[in-house]
């Protein structure tokens, strides 16, 4: 979710390695901050406090579609029991969200699934950053998160 304020990106609940790292997208051939460093024009950086620092600069937040989730490796489709986090409280709270951008298909999924039809806002699918979506590679994931660019100013 992009706002004027603390701005927002919705993703589906993280796998143990990125969990591990302290930070979303910690896989190191993760697209995401290379994606938005090259939008913003900005150095996330590396550790953990720096994204945090780029995040809070750039006006951008990352919030979970799912709040927990049963996986049995690695696999979006192998993802049962979720239960979804609380985004329209979260829209709620902060009025100044403009859009919210999801990072992949079972994001998209489960924002369409649980959250759309309470928050009124635009939201976009993108394709994921992860290492494993090799579909049209970096290329085709730099294309498409071009569509940040009108709320990133």
């Amino acid at each position: 979710m992009l706002s004027r304020e603390p701005r927002a990106h919705s993703g589906h609940h993280g796998i143990a390695c990125v969990a591990a790292r302290g930070l979303f997208y910690g896989h190191p051939q993760n697209a995401f901050w290379r994606i938005l460093a090259e939008l913003t024009g900005d150095d996330p950086g590396v550790s953990p406090t720096e994204k945090r620092a780029f995040l809070l600069r750039r006006r951008i937040a990352l919030w979970d579609t799912l709040e927990s989730c049963a996986r049995d490796g690695a696999l979006d489709s192998a993802i049962r029991d979720e239960r979804p986090s609380d985004i329209a409280g979260l829209a709620a709270r902060c009025p100044a969200l403009r859009a919210v951008f999801l990072n992949g298909g079972a994001a998209l999924r489960f924002y369409k699934k649980y959250h759309a039809p309470q928050v009124a806002l635009p939201y976009f699918g993108l394709p994921s950053t992860s290492p494993a979506n090799a579909r049209g590679g970096y290329a085709a994931k730099w294309k498409a998160w071009r569509a940040l660019l009108p709320y990133l100013a």
